[in-house]
C-alpha cells in the first residue's frame, strides 16, 4: 500500500505547487456521470462516497447536485490539494477524508457509493464487498467505471507484454484489470448489473504497442465489434452497477 500511495502522491504533487491546478475541473456532459445519475436517481440532500477521488473532479460534480460528498482517496496530497480549493471556493459540502477502501465502513453509513477506475486497484478483494455492503444503506447504490479483464487474450498480453521491451505500463505496479470472478464477490452482496458503453479491444492495440498510432482505423474496427452482443463484454471498459 505504501508503494501504491507514493505512485498517486507523485502524481499529485505538480496540482499542489500550483494553486490554479489543485483540482479537476469536471465536465458536465460526461457520459459517465450521467449514467451514474440515472443509476443513483435525485441527489440532493443524500450522502455520496466518492471512493478514490483523485484529483477531485466527480466530487465537485456531485457536489454541484447537492449531495453531501466524502472524498476518499489513499493519496493525502490529493486530499489535500481539494481542502485547499474547497476553503478557496466556500464548497461546504465536500468533506475530503484520507482512508483506503477496505476501511470504507468505519463512515457513517452513506446513500450512494461511486467509483472511476478505482475496484481493480483494491486488494484483496474478496473481502472488499462486505465491506461496501456494510458502509451502503439499505436501498442504498454504487456505481462504478471500471476497466474489465474479460478478454484472456487481453490479459496476456497485460501479463506477458505491457511493461516490458518498448511497451510501456500505465498506473501502479500493483493494479491488474478487474476480473469477472471480482465482480462475481460483488454478488454475493449485491444485485449486480455490468453494462459495455462502448467497445474498446483494438484500441488498446494502438494504445500500447503503438503509442497511439492507427488509432482511428483501430477505433472503426471496434465500431464494427460492437455490433454483436456476444464481442461486447470483452471491451476493456465496463460500468459495474450495485443496488
Amino acid at each position: 500500500m505504501q508503494q501504491a500511495t507514493e505512485f498517486w502522491d507523485g502524481l499529485f504533487r505538480a496540482r499542489s505547487e500550483d494553486n490554479s491546478r489543485l483540482v479537476e475541473m469536471p465536465d458536465l456532459d460526461c457520459p459517465v456521470y450521467q449514467r451514474a445519475v440515472e443509476h443513483f436517481g435525485p441527489l440532493r440532500g443524500k450522502t455520496l462516497v466518492d471512493l478514490g477521488c483523485g484529483a477531485g473532479a466527480s466530487s465537485l460534480f456531485f457536489a454541484s447536485l447537492g449531495a453531501n460528498v466524502i472524498s476518499v482517496d489513499l493519496s493525502p496530497l490529493a486530499i489535500e490539494n481539494l481542502k485547499r480549493y474547497c476553503a478557496q471556493q466556500q464548497i461546504d459540502n465536500i468533506r475530503p477524508v484520507v482512508l483506503a477502501a477496505q476501511n470504507l465502513a468505519t463512515l457513517p453509513p452513506v446513500d450512494c457509493v461511486f467509483g472511476s477506475m478505482i475496484l481493480h486497484h483494491i486488494e484483496p478483494f474478496d473481502q472488499f464487498g462486505a465491506v461496501l455492503r456494510e458502509t451502503i444503506k439499505p436501498g442504498g447504490r454504487a456505481f462504478f467505471w471500471e476497466n474489465n479483464g474479460a478478454s484472456d487474450t487481453m490479459m496476456w498480453f497485460r501479463d506477458n507484454v505491457i511493461g516490458k521491451f518498448w511497451v510501456p505500463k500505465y498506473g501502479d505496479v500493483d493494479e491488474s484489470p478487474l476480473a469477472p470472478r471480482e465482480v462475481d464477490e460483488l454478488r454475493k452482496h449485491f444485485r449486480v448489473t455490468t453494462e459495455f458503453p462502448e467497445m474498446i479491444f483494438i484500441q488498446m492495440a494502438s494504445t500500447y504497442l503503438l503509442r497511439g498510432r492507427l488509432h482511428g482505423p483501430a477505433k472503426a474496427v471496434d465500431q464494427v465489434l460492437s455490433r454483436f452482443p456476444a464481442l461486447r463484454k470483452y471491451s476493456y471498459r465496463q460500468y459495474v452497477c450495485l443496488s
